[in-house]
């Protein structure tokens, strides 16, 4: 491959959806003069993903956007924080992600490449690009969106004649299956999504109030894209509005931090956005608080304060912490260029290794450390870490070791115990994504985990799967810590050089589904990870011994009270067939029989 072309994939090449190309769909729309219909998104309420009203007066039209604004503009003036508003669709997890990207403009060109208008040669086609799992990948959309009583379904400008974050959402929607597949989410998928950075959660808890502006102030200068939110305890608190004017179960994006003088005392302050639009805070340090009125006007300007109401406003740190539960933290360094707030020698610190690989039911989905006869088939990768760092000087609450559903009490470490560790080791970090658990009207993520063990110097050129023994025999170094149900775990790990195998785990044994591995460590570290496959010759000691005699009777008389007549057994029945005969940590889940069934494609080894 030439060195010009840049590698199937990165930003500069990314992978076509649905193998549309947008340079040639547009030129044929030009060629013809018909403006691009989308026929893998269609303008139906299969698109949609949700039952359609049967009030005709709540129909949905599909419209362009010069069909709903005579003034209609892809981008009105810039891009920026105050212009994505959420509409009939809980996906403010998306739209606040969207609002931290505005903050980058290079970061918002990956996703939302220049030079698209809707001014002439106009063809109704556009293109948004998606991290995706180590791939950066291209969606072609139309520009028709859903439509009702004349204005936008889901979100929108706050200037009613902007489409750029419609069609973004769109596009999203798109590459997830529908726009009710977007509903309820985490931010950090977004975040990660729109960067290819690693995003994770923070309690506002766990550090006091200036420790966390700082941990603040410094991510947004390495270019980070930072969220947060006020836990709802219920359904029904979420949108609800607090007293001070902050909507509970809503993320909000954090734009900047900053710090005034009054009366000697210095003052440290977050400022915010409400990807909703216009419900605004209205409490100490709020836009139209008496609090700024002993601030004179050459600091308020240089901090940009605006007195209006625009859902974007400041919020002093103890107020903050006392108010918002979680914050979100996507580093887009390793792995994403943060433009002109990235600090390029930290990014060439980071080599990457990413990995793709599947959970497969009575193969290698062994379940966790619960299960000590089937943990060790689930997926292994060796690590080789070859080179010690110098000093790490970032501090991470995630170096404390919080233990997990299978292990006893956490390992606590002084700061000090901890910084002395990493000044003798090799860091990593490693992320375990799952894959494609978004569905048509829900999201339905597995509970993950990763565990670490250290290989010993025998056993080091094995290329072997390691067997229960090994695990039971041999230290855990480190893991992700308790089993979640978020579509990724992460950990910023510091070990001794050496070898090690990491086997990335459902918490229950015999769940399908895919993931994605990525491993980074610093350069000078020789990091090798290569996958130690499910043998072909898996044998299950469930099904080692021939079933007794009563039990061959008693699954015949099952089947001929349940197969009725033509003999035949439905996905449920069939599972309880089966799972009569097999130990309870091997039962399968009712899709796999579904698929043996209908024939589709399962591997079972």
């Amino acid at each position: 491959m030439s060195d010009n072309i840049p590698a199937p994939g990165s930003p500069g090449n990314p992978m076509k959806f649905k193998d549309q190309d947008y340079t040639s769909l547009r030129a044929e729309s030009l060629k013809t003069k018909k403006l691009f219909l989308d026929l893998t998104f269609s303008a139906e309420q299969s698109s949609i993903g949700m039952p359609a009203d049967p009030d005709p007066k709540l129909a949905i039209k599909w419209l362009r956007p010069k069909e709903i604004s005579k003034n209609a503009v892809f981008v009105e003036g810039t891009t920026g924080t105050t212009d994505i508003c959420q509409g009939q669709l809980g996906n403010c997890w998306l739209l606040a992600a969207l609002s931290c990207l505005t903050m980058h403009p290079t970061l918002f060109e990956k996703v939302v490449p220049a030079g698209q208008t809707l001014d002439s040669p106009y063809a109704g086609i556009f293109r948004f690009r998606f991290w995706q799992y180590g791939e950066w990948v291209e969606v072609v959309v139309d520009d028709r969106l859903p439509v009702r009583g004349g204005r936008l379904l889901f979100s929108y400008s706050r200037t009613n004649n902007e489409f750029w974050s419609a069609l973004v959402e769109k596009a999203y929607a798109k590459l997830i299956g529908s726009y009710a597949s977007l509903k309820g989410g985490n931010i950090s998928e977004g975040m990660e999504d729109f960067t290819g950075g690693i995003a994770y959660t923070r309690p506002v808890s766990s550090r006091t109030p200036p420790v966390l502006w700082r941990t603040l102030t410094a991510a947004l200068s390495r270019g980070s894209l930072l969220s947060c939110f006020i836990q709802a305890k219920n359904v029904k608190e979420i949108g609800t509005v607090t007293a001070e004017g902050l909507v509970k179960g809503h993320a909000y994006a954090i734009t900047a931090t900053d710090k005034v003088k009054r009366n000697d005392e210095e003052v440290l302050l977050v400022r915010l956005r409400n990807p909703w639009g216009f419900v605004e805070f209205c409490g100490p340090w709020s836009d139209m608080c008496k609090d700024w009125e002993g601030i004179d006007a050459a600091e308020k300007t240089r901090i940009h304060l605006n007195i209006e109401e625009d859902g974007e406003f400041w919020i002093g740190v103890e107020d903050f912490c006392k108010m918002y539960d979680t914050v979100e933290l996507c580093s887009v360094n390793p792995d994403s260029d943060a433009g002109e707030d990235s600090d390029a020698a930290s990014v060439s610190d980071w080599s990457l290794t990413s990995h793709k690989g599947s959970w497969v039911p009575m193969c290698s989905a062994g379940g966790s450390r619960k299960y000590p006869k089937s943990f060790w088939k689930n997926p292994q990768f060796h690590l080789v870490l070859s080179q010690q760092d110098v000093e790490d000087v970032e501090v991470y609450e995630d170096d404390v070791d919080v233990g997990d559903d299978d292990a006893g009490a956490a390992v606590v470490k002084t700061g000090e115990e901890k910084q002395k560790e990493k000044m003798r080791k090799c860091t990593m970090l490693v992320e375990l994504l799952q894959k494609n658990r978004r569905q048509i009207d829900k999201v339905n993520f597995l509970y993950i985990a990763f565990h670490i063990y250290k290989v010993p110097p025998q056993l080091q050129d094995s290329t072997n799967t390691f067997d229960g023994q090994f695990f039971s025999t041999n230290p855990l170094v480190s893991r992700s810590g308790p089993y979640k149900n978020s579509r990724a775990v992460w950990r910023k790990i510091h070990l001794d050089p050496g070898h090690y195998v990491i086997l990335p785990s459902t918490q229950r044994p015999n769940q399908q589904g895919e993931f994605f591995l990525r491993i980074y460590a610093k350069k000078g570290n020789t990091l090798g990870a290569r996958e130690i496959t499910c043998p072909t010759a898996f044998s299950m000691t469930v099904m080692s011994k021939p079933p007794l005699p009563e039990d061959q009777r008693r699954v015949q008389k099952w089947f001929d009270e349940e197969a009725g007549q033509d003999d035949r057994l439905n996905a449920v029945e069939f599972m309880k067939l089966v799972n009569s005969v097999l130990e309870k940590d091997y039962h399968l889940p009712l899709e796999i029989c579904r698929q043996l069934i209908f024939g589709e494609n399962v591997s079972l080894c």
